[in-house]
């Protein structure tokens, strides 16, 4: 047996910013924006018969999972940074998260795909004031400078 420790050959694999703290706070914020104007489109869509709204909202829906997928991604690979068990880091999570959020995009496009087509066999009268009203919204609410404010 050896009695040599292998203390000095290791090192840190840990590898968050110097704001990560900020960052996941921001990304939670970012989540909770997305997901409310996720539901207003998608409920404003259904009432006033507007397949643009929903399929915005679905699209938004895309977007809240996919932050909520990184945001715990954030979290665990804080949680985890320094546990020697995970020998190249914590990394990996951010990349698995990627995966899942693409997955979950793919899905969500052919549910568009599907309720396109069957708006196109079955049209539907559409509220146009109601839905421009939600749309607008939907613009000032997502501006990349709202968060800022």
């Amino acid at each position: 047996m050896h009695a040599e420790s292998l203390d000095r050959l290791t090192h840190s694999h840990a590898f968050l910013g110097e704001q990560h703290e900020e960052n996941a706070r921001r990304t939670w914020l970012v989540v909770g924006l997305t997901f409310s104007m996720m539901v207003a489109e998608i409920t404003g869509g259904t009432l006033f018969g507007s397949l643009a709204l929903v399929a915005d909202g679905w699209h938004m829906s895309t977007h809240a999972a996919a932050l909520t997928i990184s945001a715990a991604a954030y979290h665990y690979a804080r949680r985890h940074a320094t546990n020697p068990r995970f020998a190249f880091g914590t990394g990996k999570f951010g990349d698995l998260a990627g995966f899942t959020s693409a997955v979950v995009l793919g899905m969500i496009a052919l549910l568009i795909a599907y309720q396109s087509i069957e708006r196109l066999l079955h049209p539907v009268a559409i509220a146009y004031g109601e839905a421009i009203a939600i749309a607008s919204l939907g613009l000032v609410w997502t501006y990349p400078g709202f968060v800022e404010r």
